[in-house]
């Protein structure tokens, strides 16, 4: 079998945060800009942690944030975002989850990794709070790049250094959004969509991706996607 580099998007593909990152981004902008209320109508899905900051900034406080003082937010928010993802009561995994990448984990030439806008700190957070973290090696994140295909590029990139084979791994990606779709698309990825976030269906298909699932507790039908046969 050709080997296979997965990668899984985090936020509404591999689980929930119970509203963590959202209040951490609260009291980030609280802290250095003196605003709290700030999202308005800023919608975070399928985007990176930088652009949803600078959106923000934009929408809420009508200016356009320069290097230094997206990174004091960026810090802020990190810093917050440890203390709210311990505590998060609204947390959970997504169907299935835990039981594909326990299968997929014992799959040889099957390397399993991150593509996320989440800032890097964030994502490894979110992944130990659910039990997942020492399924990934490698990943790409918002803390690469604010734009989602570079920084799927990267995590492809970076699986193909860890599988260290003489034959070039196909990549698939695996995620909730239509941003996650089309990053998969810009890097010649196979995309498998899930409408477990909160993009419908038929959002999702007008997206024309490879493969849709409804969820990912059907593991047998993602195994086959993969070309992996009992």
């Amino acid at each position: 079998m050709k080997p296979k580099i997965v990668l899984f998007d985090i936020d509404g593909t591999l689980l929930l945060t119970g509203g963590a990152g959202k209040i951490a981004i609260e009291r980030a902008f609280g802290e250095i800009c003196g605003k709290q209320d700030v999202w308005g109508g800023v919608i975070p899905d399928g985007k990176t942690d930088p652009q949803i900051f600078l959106e923000i900034a934009q929408t809420a406080l009508s200016k356009n944030l320069d290097p230094d003082e997206l990174d004091a937010l960026s810090g802020s928010y990190l810093h917050w975002f440890e203390h709210e993802i311990r505590k998060a009561e609204k947390f959970r995994l997504m169907p299935g989850v835990a039981e594909l990448l326990e299968t997929l984990s014992q799959q040889r030439g099957i390397f399993l990794g991150i593509a996320t806008g989440n800032y890097e700190q964030a994502a490894w957070a979110k992944l130990d709070r659910g039990g997942l973290k020492h399924y990934f090696k490698f990943g790409g994140f918002g803390s690469d790049s604010a734009d989602r295909a570079e920084l799927t590029c990267l995590a492809a990139e970076r699986g193909r250094k860890h599988a260290g084979q003489d034959t070039i791994p196909e990549v698939f990606v695996v995620g909730d959004s239509v941003h996650d779709v089309r990053a998969a698309k810009k890097i010649g990825a196979v995309v498998i969509s899930v409408e477990t976030g909160s993009t419908p269906e038929a959002v999702l298909r007008e997206e024309t991706p490879h493969y849709h699932f409804q969820d990912l507790c059907d593991i047998s039908k993602f195994m086959r996607v993969l070309g992996v046969v009992d």
